[in-house]
């Protein structure tokens, strides 16, 4: 008797854990799509939404993007474990009318077309000014010519060279070759380290001095994050498969779309918790076979 009613309690949790991990086993998914995909009832489309591969080439605002995707080995949970794979991405582009500057401070010495000058700025003037003076490496001047000493002296507060000859001071003003100079206004195109630039600025500290490059670059895509591009639109991404072979990324507009990802998001939740309760499901059931059976095989006494 015993044993019959143990038989009857075993087929019931049979049954139950096999009901259980098949609708397990057959529940699908909800997925997060764009318009064009496949979908089932369940998945969520996110209708202004663009899907995009890897090398894929799309144009916003006159800026063309190229998507980069990868799966990369995420950060583990602890005990000194991997997370897995996922999927990561970028959208590169180069980048046009990016502001660089220069700037050169008053008093100070900069190269201008392969020769050393010091800067005068003269903010008071109409239009303001800078005024570049040539400077000369005194030293190296007076090592390459043998009729004078390799050192200057100083008299009076004034400095002066050697003549070898005769020992006759002259002032070093007066033994340097003429300087050249050139003024620059505010608003005046430089041309600067081989670059057209444009002084944009002259106060009594510093002249500025500016122009615009191309330069390649990359925005960072994150599940869900936000990026704005060159049509100044804020978009975000969702990522799609598993492999490198299969990897896709949604591409929408966060205005109108984030509420419909937002709701793919809960239907994925609920789905992964009614899994969950499955999976507790056929625990409960296969650790309730497996005392019914010891129990039933216990010698009873008398």
């Amino acid at each position: 008797m015993q044993r019959r009613v143990a038989a009857i309690y075993l087929v019931f949790f049979a049954l139950l854990g096999a009901s259980a991990f098949s609708v397990h086993a057959l529940a699908d998914q909800p997925e997060i799509t764009a318009p064009g995909q496949e979908q089932a009832e369940i998945d969520t489309t996110l209708p202004n939404g663009e899907l995009y591969e890897n090398g894929s080439t799309f144009t916003r605002g006159g800026t063309q993007y190229t998507v980069l995707l990868s799966m990369e080995e995420a950060s583990g949970g602890g005990h000194g474990g991997g997370g897995g794979m996922a999927p990561v991405g970028s959208l590169s582009y180069t980048a046009t009318g990016v502001e660089q500057t220069a700037e050169w401070e008053n008093g100070s010495t900069v190269t201008y077309d392969g020769t050393d000058y010091t800067v005068t700025l003269d903010a008071d003037a109409s239009p303001p000014t800078a005024t570049l003076t040539q400077t000369f490496d005194t030293t190296a001047l007076l090592e390459a010519d043998s009729a004078v000493y390799n050192q200057t002296v100083m008299q009076d507060g004034l400095e002066y060279i050697t003549y070898r000859s005769n020992d006759t001071n002259v002032p070093l003003s007066e033994y340097l070759p003429e300087p050249a100079a050139e003024t620059f206004e505010q608003g005046d195109t430089v041309e600067y380290e081989n670059t057209t630039t444009t002084m944009s600025e002259v106060t009594s500290d510093v002249a500025t001095l500016s122009w615009t490059i191309s330069e390649s670059t990359e925005r960072e895509l994150a599940e869900g994050g936000n990026v704005t591009l060159a049509d100044d639109n804020s978009y975000f991404a969702h990522f799609r498969g598993h492999s490198e072979e299969d990897l896709r990324v949604i591409l929408a507009p966060s205005d109108s779309d984030w509420s419909a990802y937002q709701t793919g998001l809960g239907r994925q939740d609920y789905y992964h918790e009614r899994q969950n309760g499955l999976w507790g499901v056929i625990y409960i059931t296969a650790i309730a076979s497996l005392l019914i059976v010891g129990l039933a095989y216990m010698p009873v006494r008398g």
